[in-house]
């Protein structure tokens, strides 16, 4: 994607080979000492229903961005991807209820198995990309990853053939007297067990193999009902998503229309992240799944499963970058902290508050009352449960069904003005951060890592000279490496949310206190910024809602999302040449209907989530 095309590329160049961010594509501490109280080009058309901004030197809207759709170029190719941590969980608990008839149970054996011993999944970027952080991009495989997986196999292969579970695992066959019937039993067991847990039926190659762990003898033995069990646990077919795919699409570039079953699949770990139920797993065994009615309404009634909502959730909190928000309750006992917070003093508690605030808002506009972007950027409503930050708020707690509260009219519009941007764990605000947040997860727009040599620096506030004059200070100095990524693209954006302390408060001044917690400065506040939301554009923005009518305007946030949902959905960033269609579609559909959740369904049907490309000639 191209944020102003050639414009754009040079300063995201600059900004690589000049930045001042950390090493490990962070930002700038400029909140860390002693506690102070999407990438596409633009469209022929405009399809957004944001108004122009107003402001000091104004110039005509621009137009909002589109992905670039070459029929021409082939879609890229797919990767191999292994399942999450939570569809690893997922499957071995929902395959284990299959053979008990019991989820509860199920849940309990794979937990007791070591499940929380396997590794968690990081988020993973590029070097060219660190915005691009989600857990599905994660593909490392470790050998701790290996002797785990192992490990839960085994230990919950053996809970499995307990003489108390062995009859509803196998079948009464394996438990009576009658040997003639054992290698019934076993071929039966495995071609039902098998068939979900590898996620297609066995063939005789398939049937021959695990024949074989089980041994010669077909005489009914729990011990080699383990190994079988275990191997099948173990399986690369079901720690990974393997496809072979039927129809020849295109065979110079190796695509291949995916099987019912790999489509079965597909759809299942995408909506709910687990192996397919057995409504869907039957419109894969009869081929039924492959017309599109029969799919369409499988997407929908996937869609109408709560395990979406949590299934989305996860990918609103990587977006956010939730798991990074800071401690608040580090300083509780430093006396300029507690001066500044006041009634406020933040528990352990607040943090949880925020992120759930953040996923509660998200999920409301895609689920309980759909919308799409300008909803998430003008809301008014607050999400906030707790009633810690509900304070915050001037609210009062929500209950989670009833009508989210009116927030005080004007004064916090939409996502941009939450505590998850805003909170920074000192009584300081974080304009570096804040700024990197909305230009990466939310406008999608590339800061490259910095140069080895960069070193950051602390930009707390000096007597008389307010966070945002000692951040201008320590990036904006004319002529310096840090002045181009930092007073055009970085800093701005943080600069129209001063108007909200560290804790998230609405404020007009900036207050400074000394070690005993006694104020010792009131400075007043500037929010006023040329955010440059699109490269080249001159107008200011005098706070966060002129700087949201700007962002709507570009259409940058439907094509992020449009991203963000298109790496989450097919595991890996994006190719703009290749995988272009697919994006625009998604984007197109998002705005088009105004629904983030008529998005999510659209990649159901869409034609790229229906085959697979092996490689072939570019």
């Amino acid at each position: 994607m191209t944020s102003g095309v050639g414009a754009a590329l040079r300063i995201a160049l600059a900004c690589g080979l000049s930045g001042c961010a950390p090493r490990d594509g962070g930002v700038p501490s400029e909140g860390a000492a002693p506690p102070q109280g999407g990438g596409a080009r633009p469209a022929a058309t405009s399809d957004t229903d944001s108004p122009p901004v107003e402001a000091e030197g104004a110039q005509a809207p621009v137009e909002p961005l589109r992905f670039d759709c070459n029929e021409g170029a082939g879609p890229a190719p797919d990767t191999l991807r292994r399942l999450t941590a939570t569809q690893y969980g997922n499957t071995l608990t929902d395959l284990t209820a299959l053979l008990l008839g019991d989820r509860v149970e199920a849940r309990a054996l794979v937990t007791m198995a070591g499940l929380a011993r396997v590794p968690a999944d990081r988020r993973a970027g590029t070097a060219a990309e660190p915005g691009a952080a989600l857990r599905r991009l994660d593909q490392v495989v470790e050998q701790d990853y290996v002797d785990e997986t192992f490990q839960v196999a085994r230990t919950l292969a053996q809970r499995l053939i307990e003489p108390s579970r062995l009859e509803r695992v196998v079948g009464a066959c394996a438990v009576d007297d009658d040997v003639g019937n054992d290698e019934a039993c076993l071929l039966a067991f495995l071609q039902r067990f098998g068939a979900r847990a590898l996620r297609r039926p066995l063939d005789e190659t398939d049937v021959r193999f695990h024949r074989t762990v089980y041994g010669s003898d077909p005489t009914s033995s729990p011990a080699r009902y383990a190994d079988l069990i275990t191997v099948l646990l173990s399986s690369p077919e079901l720690l990974y998503f393997v496809e072979h795919g039927g129809e020849v699409l295109d065979e110079s570039a190796g695509t291949y229309a995916l099987t019912a079953h790999e489509l079965a699949s597909r759809l299942s770990y995408h909506f709910w992240q687990t192996l397919p139920d057995e409504a869907l797993w039957k419109t894969a065994q009869d081929g039924s799944l492959l017309a599109p009615e029969v799919l369409s309404a499988q997407v929908q009634r996937l869609m109408e499963d709560p395990r979406a909502r949590t299934t989305l959730a996860e990918l609103f909190g990587d977006v956010l970058a939730l798991e990074e928000l800071p401690l608040l309750d580090a300083f509780t006992g430093d006396r300029q902290f507690a001066a500044f917070a006041g009634e406020d003093l933040p528990g352990p508690e607040l943090r949880e508050e925020i992120a759930e605030d953040a996923l509660d808002m998200l999920a409301y506009y895609t689920w309980s009352a759909p919308a799409g972007a300008r909803a998430l950027l003008t809301s008014e409503r607050s999400f906030a449960r707790g009633p810690a930050l509900a304070r915050i708020y001037g609210v009062e707690p929500w209950d989670g069904s009833s009508e989210p509260p009116e927030l005080p009219a004007g004064e916090r519009p939409g996502l941009l003005t939450r505590a998850w941007l805003l909170a920074s764990g000192t009584g300081g605000t974080r304009p570096i951060r804040r700024g990197v947040l909305v230009r990466r997860r939310l406008l999608c727009d590339d800061l490259a890592p910095p140069p080895m040599a960069v070193s950051p620096e602390s930009a707390a506030p000096q007597p008389q000279q307010t966070t945002r004059e000692a951040v201008e200070a320590l990036t904006e100095q004319p002529g310096t490496a840090c002045a181009l990524c930092h007073a055009t693209l970085i800093n701005p954006l943080g600069f129209t949310l001063e108007g909200f302390d560290g804790l998230g408060r609405a404020r007009s001044e900036e207050h400074h206190f000394d070690a005993e917690g006694m104020q010792v400065h009131a400075l007043s506040v500037d929010t006023r910024t040329v955010p440059r939301v699109t490269p080249g554009d001159p107008r200011q923005a005098s706070g966060p809602a002129e700087l949201v009518e700007l962002v709507l305007e570009s259409g940058k946030l439907e094509a992020c999302l449009a991203r963000h949902y298109f790496r989450f959905a097919f595991g890996r960033v994006e190719d703009l040449e290749r995988d272009g269609c697919v994006l625009e579609r998604l984007r197109r559909r998002l705005v088009e209907s105004g629904r983030i959740r008529d998005m999510v369904a659209e990649v159901g049907v869409a034609p790229a989530l229906l085959e697979r490309t092996f490689g072939g000639e570019p």
